[in-house]
């Protein structure tokens, strides 16, 4: 989500990598932690339901579909937006669902916040 704040290009090797970290990532989550549960510690929403989801919905903000190619996980991402309700769910993610349509930061901050992203991402 930096890069897309700051305006910045991401390089493909850096988007692969990321890209295959995320799906190994959701991958460990679906067969570790989901299995064949409702929700990732048993059969009802939980605080660990809440912070998955909310982790999860940052690369979506960013424009990655990670629900996409995955009806488990897609699934569980129905019925934690059904638990919590369909408008506070929207709400709740409004912000970073439109990160990737924001304009990118003013120069002031970004001049501020980049030599710590680059820190981060390199």
């Amino acid at each position: 989500m930096f890069p897309v704040f700051l305006g910045e290009p991401v390089s493909p090797e850096m988007l692969a990598a990321t890209l295959a970290e995320l799906d190994a990532t959701l991958q460990l989550l679906e067969d570790k932690f989901l299995q064949n549960k409702a929700f990732l510690t048993g059969p009802h929403i939980s605080l660990a339901d809440l912070i998955a989801i909310t982790e999860l919905m940052h690369p979506v903000g960013a424009g990655c579909q990670v629900f996409e190619g995955r009806p488990k996980l897609a699934a569980w991402r129905q019925r934690v937006e059904a638990a919590v309700g369909k408008d506070l769910f929207q709400e709740a993610h409004e912000v970073i669902l439109k990160a990737k349509d924001s304009p990118p930061a003013d120069l002031i901050i970004k001049q501020k916040l980049m030599p710590r992203v680059l820190a981060m991402i390199q």
